[in-house]
């Protein structure tokens, strides 16, 4: 049975625990980022164009106040990046993924 749009599954839980481990280790979480730390640990979102979807999963976090969106200009004339950081939201909801942190956490 598909779920209602916006709910938070598995992959939103991931994602969200990526974000958190990056801030606390001083990396920035951006669409790409995010989605080879799918691929590389959790072994999901595997094709090239399973992207979109990773996108699509940050706009839905955005819109449930989980995550916001700050525009990064890079340096050296690189197109500027989207980054992704936690709200004071996700606090209520680090025990539903607190066990996608532990497993990044054997990756540092």
């Amino acid at each position: 049975m598909p779920r209602n749009h916006g709910s938070i599954g598995e992959t939103k839980f991931k994602i969200l625990a990526i974000i958190y481990i990056n801030t606390i280790n001083g990396n920035n979480s951006y669409g790409y980022s995010i989605w080879t730390i799918l691929k590389t640990r959790f072994h999901c979102y595997l094709d090239d164009d399973n992207l979109r979807n990773v996108y699509r999963h940050l706009k839905d976090l955005r819109g449930a106040g989980l995550i916001e969106k700050t525009i990064k200009q890079s340096s050296n004339h690189a197109p500027r990046r989207q980054l992704y950081s936690l709200t004071n939201n996700e606090k209520q909801l680090k025990h539903r993924f607190n066990k996608y942190l532990q497993i990044l956490e054997m990756a540092y």
